[in-house]
Order: structure tokens, then C-alpha cells, then sequence
């Protein structure tokens, strides 16, 4: 399945939600450290507030990562995986965290959301990775799938019904053993493998 570039962006904003978590924390107001932290029942009776900056700004970048990760998720469960491939070999592949990091990297060289040429800046940023990211075809392997047991893997496959073998990159939730059967989708250019069920006689 190819990804529009509006649902690959969603996927690409979603990877970022711990980005979204830091530049909050970085947020606070300094006096606010070291005070008692107010209690849900207090912020909704208006008795406390939030000790942030820019709370519209800060809680809204959380909110949209929140809402991008959920989607991602749901993207990666519902693809259809009608295809059955039988797996040869099978490589981990790390992530590659270098590339993630970049953006982290940037957040930190004095962001603020009170500086709107320096959020300017930071978009262009962002835009032109994941631009990169996308053309690449690579926008669906973040490392934030780690944390909800997505692994990646290289591996060596061939169709049941070809006699052909082919190469891949593989996003699957269990680890991949060779010489096993499984069912294949794509996204974008990788492939979503889940395992053959038990009960199919073809298995």
C-alpha cells in the first residue's frame, strides 16, 4: 500500500511524540519546580493552573502526537497482509537512531514556542526530513515502534507460488524465524508480516 503524503505525514508526526513530551517539560515555568503538583480535581475546579508557558501551544503538540501515534498503530493493524511468503533468513535490523535523534538534536539549540522565527525555522526543519524520509520510503520504520513490539528485520523470502527470491525490509509484532510461512502486506516499501495461522492446512 502506497502511503498519500498526508497519512505518511501523520505516521512521521506520530514517531515524534516523545519530541512533543520534551519541548512541554521545557515549557514549565521555573518557579514551578519544587512546588506541589496540582491535582485533576483542582485544575478542572479552576482552583489551580497549569505552570506552563504556553500551555495552548505545548499541550496541543502533545495532544497531536498522542492522536498521530493511535493512528499509526491502527494503520499498521488493519493493512491487509493477503499475500503468503515463505521466509529463508531473517536479519534484525537496529534502529537507526542517528536519523531519529536529529530533530531532538535541534529542540534543544533554545526552541521556544515564544519565538515564532525560531518555530518557523524548526518546521522547515522537520518538513524537509520527513520529506527525505519519505521519498526514501522509509516513513513506517521509527523507533518509537519499539516501545509497542514492532521489530525490523531484513530478510530473504520468496511467494509460494514463484520459485523467485527476493530481499526485504520486514516490520513484524513477533520475531521472525526462517524456513516458516507467513502472511505479507505492504506499507510503502516494507513489508507487514504476521504468522501463518496454526489452523490453515496450507501452512
Amino acid at each position: 500500500m502506497q502511503l498519500r503524503k498526508q497519512a505518511a505525514f501523520v505516521l512521521y508526526v506520530g514517531s515524534y511524540l516523545p519530541l512533543g513530551v520534551v519541548l512541554l517539560v521545557q515549557d514549565i515555568e521555573p518557579a514551578a519546580f519544587g512546588t506541589t503538583v496540582c491535582r485533576p480535581s483542582a485544575l478542572f475546579a479552576g482552583s489551580c493552573r497549569l505552570p506552563l508557558l504556553h500551555p495552548g501551544w505545548s499541550l496541543g503538540v502533545v495532544a497531536a502526537g498522542i492522536a498521530c501515534v493511535m493512528v499509526t498503530l491502527l494503520t499498521l493493524r488493519s493493512t491487509a497482509v493477503p499475500h503468503r511468503i515463505r521466509v529463508s533468513e531473517v536479519k534484525h535490523i537496529p534502529a537507526d537512531l542517528i536519523n531519529y535523534a536529529m530533530p531532538y538534536i535541534v529542540s534543544f539549540m533554545a526552541l521556544d514556542f515564544a519565538s515564532p522565527a525560531k518555530l518557523l525555522g524548526f518546521a522547515v526543519f522537520f518538513v524537509w526530513i520527513f520529506w527525505i524520509t519519505y521519498r526514501s520510503g522509509q516513513i513506517v520504520m521509527n523507533p518509537l515502534l519499539i516501545v509497542f513490539g514492532w521489530k525490523l528485520f531484513e530478510v530473504k523470502y520468496g511467494y509460494l507460488q514463484s520459485g523467485d527470491t527476493l530481499v526485504g525490509r520486514a516490520l513484524a509484532r513477533n520475531d521472525l524465524e526462517p524456513n516458516r510461512v507467513y502472511r505479507q502486506g505492504n506499507l510503502q516499501d516494507v513489508l507487514i508480516l504476521v504468522p501463518q495461522d496454526k489452523e490453515d492446512p496450507h501452512g
